[in-house]
């Protein structure tokens, strides 16, 4: 499994203006034991930090989610399942060791949650594991591409951003936080957070991966592209990315997003999310 380009650049803030750290999102892999990740930290919307470090609670939440992800990997003999059952223990002991204060004490909105995909290699199979809505594309060596993970939004989601955009930004950041209150309950949705029986809810998805074979791990931001933008699809996208590199394309998302009178009519609730992307080819070793 060999690293071919990276890339990882910070979005807008809810209320308009670029960020100037290095945004919510952050990757990690390790190319001799044959696996990655991709992490998107939800941008902070709660009324407290609940962390000293880091430019948001988000970026904390993302850090601390990679740290530990280095120090515990897989084991070989672990499934994707057993191993975040394992690994959302350790996460959640993480945030409850470094917050300022007793989670209970803060506004569940002001919880740090994330999405993440994790992929790994073992015998030609690529193992991937996602919770939240950054996804996997694999590319085989006859150049058919798939999708792992939820795919495009719904329309419906697209219209609900619209109608929000129609609302000050009050009302909006008050829409956010009482959507953000309900994650990891039960008739609501699932996510990387401070609660362990979310692990339960991750989509374990499995592909043909042989020599030759390229993988694409994308956050949602990246994947922008595909969806709602339509520049590209799923196939048209990861040939991009071969043909141009991934910096050449994220030049191209960022022009979509030059235009924050654009919103509305787009259904975006930020001119322009993080985007991240990790795209490795598959050697004989795997």
């Amino acid at each position: 499994m060999k690293l071919i380009d990276q890339i990882a650049s910070p979005g807008s803030h809810l209320g308009g203006g670029l960020k100037s750290g290095t945004g919510d999102d952050r990757y990690v892999f390790d190319e001799g034991a044959g696996w990655a990740c991709v992490i998107d930290g939800a941008t902070d919307v709660g009324p407290v930090r609940v962390f000293r470090a880091g430019e948001s609670d988000a970026a904390r939440f993302a850090e601390m989610f990679a740290a530990r992800m280095i120090a515990h990997p897989a084991r070989p003999d672990e499934t994707p399942m057993a191993y975040f059952a394992r690994f959302a223990q350790l996460l959640s002991a993480a945030v409850s060791a470094e917050a300022i204060m007793p989670l209970a004490d803060a506004p569940r909105s002001s919880w740090p949650t994330a999405a993440a995909a994790w992929v790994r290699v073992r015998n030609t199979q690529l193992e991937a594991a996602m919770l939240g809505d950054c996804l996997v594309l694999v590319r085989t060596p006859e150049g058919a591409v798939r999708l792992l993970g939820r795919g495009d939004k719904p329309a419906d989601e697209q219209a609900r951003a619209r109608e929000v955009m129609r609302r000050t930004p009050e009302e909006r950041l008050k829409w956010l936080q009482a959507g953000r209150a309900t994650h990891n309950t039960e008739g609501a949705y699932w996510i990387f957070g401070v609660q362990p029986e979310a692990a339960a809810h991750i989509l374990i998805q499995t592909a043909p991966c042989p020599p030759g074979a390229h993988v694409l791990l994308v956050t949602d931001g990246f994947y922008r592209l595909v969806s709602p933008y339509g520049r590209y699809d799923d196939d048209g996208l990861f040939e991009a990315v071969l043909d141009k590199g991934l910096g050449v394309v994220l030049a191209e998302l960022r022009g979509l997003e030059a235009d924050p009178g654009d919103d509305q009519a787009v259904g975006r609730i930020k001119t322009s999310d993080d985007a991240t992307a990790l795209l490795f080819e598959i050697g004989s070793e795997a």
